[in-house]
């Protein structure tokens, strides 16, 4: 039996039947009787679903089978056509993302054909003229439609037949209580890497709990297409904001350096965790910035020619396709960063942004001299930025898609979704399984070798301190028995990150949402040739540098202090710029991030109370450090600099205005401030005599046998530029170890 996919705009379908002459599909002619009686020419996204939405799929459905009828009359069979039946709405909904169920059972009970429904283009739906500009009911324009979507890599594999072993054999059965030889708490970046790691080998079974599903069945696609992932980060602690789905839903503790706001710290709750969900830019840590975390904690291996051999190996890497970004110009990448075969994509973003010349000649002007990627030790410049997505489809790439996907045909792997670990079961003090809860069953996983601990940098200090591990004062407030007395949880470090907002002079991102033409042709270039804005997180060019003259001499000299203990190598300022603008922005703007990089500030994970299920108090005290605020108001007035010289902007900053005198300044930017989701640090790893250490070097936690904590969360230093390469070198080093059996 023939099997094909079918990808379009507006949704993923696998037929059991293909056309017998496939020359494309005949889709619906849509117009806006089609739709929703109350559609304009543009929907943005569907909250509920009511009668008049029902009665309007029963009418198409009725229709399309009309026609069906007429063409299988003339020899066509029954599943030959594909429709695009799926988008009644109503308008006024806001922007949630298509995903009613009820509907989708509807129609597939109606028309009664083998197909399933994985995810539509983010919560944007084309009728009426939408259809007609971008020509969608023509034969070969769908003909054009190539790979665009995917499901998850699993069903992929499962219906094409290369899986070696039936699907549901790679997930755990809810309620009954099985035994592993490892059990790994947390399906995320970490967590599935180091998973797929130990299932390599044949004689070793491995357990994965993961609280989410994936993130490709909840979330749309949002979490798949790199110019969506702001949806992710949205700052403001809203119930609109926060998909419960794919989201912790954690809210900071009031930031008494950012103006006492609160703010929504977004981290994945789905299989791949936040690779899912970030900008997945991959950038490597500097020579320097190893050295001194071999020497904190006392191990040479983690200095920089030890652990380069594991940054190399989760990657594919695949240079920039120049030829579809449509522009002259030249990448530079250092091909000896990377090594041959890893199961995660990395490559460069198929749409060159218009600010890219713009930034080039604003980094010239603060003396940056262009690098060659960030991936071989160094740093200080300016250069394009590599991120995980397929080169091919262009869709994000994540532990999920790399490593789980790889994993899925290892005899001995299963994935326990939609479990939430309760805590770690010990006896004396020696874990011997986890206690886990899916939907009200609550069950054993046993682990006869270890419990690996790979829940993130909020999750993992939690699930050590309700399981006994942790401050003695915290665990007291909640009678929890203290089985290891150590600061779990409270050596937390994340970046600062300043927002500064312009009307911008250049095409960009920014009018995706509220630029209905611009977001026609964005999609249209996304399915036909993977091109196109839709494929960039909305930028290419970073800049990093430590603080320069004149604006050095400004610092006093306790801050002087605190920044010479970093090594000469590790800059202090992350230039990150962005095409952003206000949400449904209809016209092009610029959002330029300066972010602090020498962390002086610490934060703290508390529990809220014993149950895993409530989310921990989350206090990562950003920007509260006086370092830190002396660096930013020169950071500020080095932003004037570097934004005057790129000639993009038009007319005055539109979040906090012109700022004059520091007392000004540092009110200003407390207002514009934010954590940036680089967190490490809160189960750091050191020397059992390092009152700070909760594991070792191995990431065995001290006092106890049997746990292990993989994951950002033991990261003992804050490394410059973005967490998710390190993290993904983190747990391909401590898989090793555990494979060596040390």
């Amino acid at each position: 039996m023939r099997k094909r996919k079918f990808k379009h705009a507006f949704s993923y379908f696998r037929l059991s039947h293909a056309p017998r002459a496939h020359e494309g599909a005949e889709a619906l002619t849509i117009n806006r009787r089609d739709c929703h009686p109350n559609a304009n020419a543009q929907f943005i996204g569907v909250a509920s679903v009511g009668k008049a939405d029902e009665d309007c799929v029963n009418a198409l459905v009725a229709r399309e089978r009309t026609r069906r009828g007429q063409r299988n009359k003339r020899g066509g069979d029954d599943n030959s056509t594909l429709i695009s039946l799926f988008k009644i709405a109503q308008v006024s909904c806001g922007e949630k993302v298509w995903r009613n169920r009820r509907i989708q059972s509807q129609i597939a009970r109606q028309w009664n054909s083998n197909f399933y429904l994985i995810g539509v283009i983010n919560s944007h739906l084309i009728c009426s003229e939408g259809a007609q500009r971008m020509n969608l009911g023509k034969r070969e324009a769908l003909a054009r439609h190539q790979v665009v979507l995917a499901a998850p890599p699993l069903l992929d594999q499962a219906q094409a037949g290369a899986t070696k072993r039936p699907v549901g054999t790679s997930f755990g059965v809810p309620g009954s209580s099985s035994k592993f030889d490892y059990v790994v708490i947390g399906g995320g970046t970490a967590g599935l890497t180091v998973a797929e790691r130990l299932s390599e080998d044949p004689t070793v079974s491995v357990a994965v709990i993961e609280a989410g599903g994936f993130y490709e069945l909840t979330d749309g696609n949002v979490s798949q297409i790199p110019a969506f992932y702001a949806k992710n980060f949205n700052q403001t602690p809203t119930a609109d904001t926060i998909q419960p789905l794919i989201d912790w839903a954690y809210i900071t503790e009031p930031q008494l350096g950012l103006g006492n706001r609160r703010f929504h710290y977004s981290q994945g709750k789905t299989l791949g965790g936040s690779s899912a969900r970030n900008s997945n830019i991959f950038t490597r840590a500097t020579k320097g910035y190893h050295q001194r975390w071999a020497d904190l904690v006392g191990d040479r291996s983690w200095s920089w020619d030890s652990i380069l051999p594991f940054y190399k190996k989760s990657v594919d890497f695949t240079p920039p396709n120049t030829a579809k970004m449509g522009v002259n110009v030249n990448i530079s990448f250092d091909q000896a960063a990377y090594g041959p075969g890893g199961p995660l994509h990395v490559t460069y973003s198929n749409y060159y942004q218009p600010m890219n010349p713009g930034l080039i000649r604003g980094f010239r002007a603060l003396n940056l001299s262009a690098q060659t990627g960030f991936s071989s030790g160094r740093m200080d410049g300016y250069g394009y930025l590599a991120v995980s997505i397929n080169p091919d489809t262009q869709i994000k790439d994540s532990s999920e898609t790399a490593f789980l996907s790889q994993a899925y045909n290892a005899t001995s792997f299963r994935v326990y979704q939609n479990t939430v670990a309760q805590k770690i079961l010990f006896e004396g003090k020696t874990a011997t399984g986890v206690l886990v809860e899916t939907a009200g069953l609550t069950y054993t996983l046993e682990a006869t070798k270890e419990v690996i601990v790979a829940a993130g940098v909020t999750r993992s200090p939690q699930m050590l301190m309700v399981s006994g591990i942790g401050p003695q004062e915290i665990l007291a407030q909640h009678n929890i028995p203290v089985l290891v007395d150590r600061p779990v949880g409270q050596n937390w470090q994340d970046h600062c990150a300043f927002e500064f907002q312009y009307k911008m002079n250049v095409g960009g991102n920014a009018a995706l949402e509220g630029n209905k033409e611009y977001l026609y042709q964005a999609t249209e270039d996304f399915l036909t040739t993977q091109t196109g804005p839709l494929t960039n997180w909305g930028g290419d060019i970073l800049g990093f540098e430590k603080l320069p003259s004149p604006y050095r001499e400004a610092l006093n000299e306790s801050a002087l202090a605190e920044l010479a203990e970093l090594p000469d190598d590790q800059p202090e300022i992350e230039w990150l710029i962005a095409s952003h603008g206000p949400q449904m922005a209809t016209s092009s703007y610029v959002t330029f991030t300066p972010a602090i990089l020498a962390v002086t500030s610490k934060g703290t994970i508390g529990l809220t109370s014993a149950n895993p299920a409530d989310n921990p108090i989350i206090d990562p005290k950003t920007f509260s450090s006086p370092t830190e605020q002396a660096l930013g108001v020169q950071i500020y007035k080095r932003l004037q600099q570097f934004v005057n010289a790129t000639g993009l902007t038009s007319g005055p900053e539109l979040k906090v205005g012109s700022l004059n005198t520091d007392a000004e300044i540092l009110e200003g930017i407390k207002q514009t401030g934010l954590p940036w989701y680089h967190g490490v640090a809160s189960c750091p790893m050191g020397k059992e005599s390092d009152p700070n250490a909760i594991v070792d070097t191995n990431g065995k936690v001290f006092g106890v046998s049997g746990v292990r904590v993989v994951d950002a969360s033991v990261i003992p230093l804050i490394a410059p530029g973005h967490s998710m390469a390190p993290v993904y070198m983190v747990a391909e080093k401590l898989a090793d170890a555990i494979k060596r059996g040390v």
